[in-house]
């Protein structure tokens, strides 16, 4: 069962990263823990498929990527996939898609259509 307060961040831009966190902290969202990228998250998954959400940098729909989020919806996470690259978004229709950039009303309403699918 996914822990209503933990989310992932998978974003290689810190910045980024740092910015989305403070986002999600404002409106009330738990622990938030930053990856850099899929292969450092991939060692731990299943302490991740534990998570409520996750927040994942499409990599111009790289194959590890899509396996890796798939492999979150089945765990039940749910799952917003970003990139500036609007059509990688489309190798992830079992994601929520959140296009780059983005401000804050458009992450959290990105997040609220991921979880709106997973009980």
């Amino acid at each position: 069962m996914p822990n209503t307060d933990c989310v992932l961040i998978i974003e290689e831009e810190a910045l980024l990263a740092l910015e989305i966190q403070d986002v999600l902290a404002e409106h009330g969202f738990g622990e938030i823990r930053h990856l850099r990228s899929v292969a450092e998250a991939a060692p731990h998954f299943d302490e991740l498929a534990a998570f409520r959400l996750a927040i994942v940098e499409a990599r111009f729909g790289a194959a590890e990527v899509v396996a890796f989020t798939e492999r979150l919806a089945q765990a039940g996470v749910a799952t917003v996939v970003m990139s500036a690259d609007r059509a990688a978004t489309e190798l992830f229709p079992h994601a929520a898609a959140l296009g780059k950039p983005f401000d804050a009303a458009g992450l959290l309403a990105a997040c609220d259509v991921a979880t709106a699918g997973v009980s």
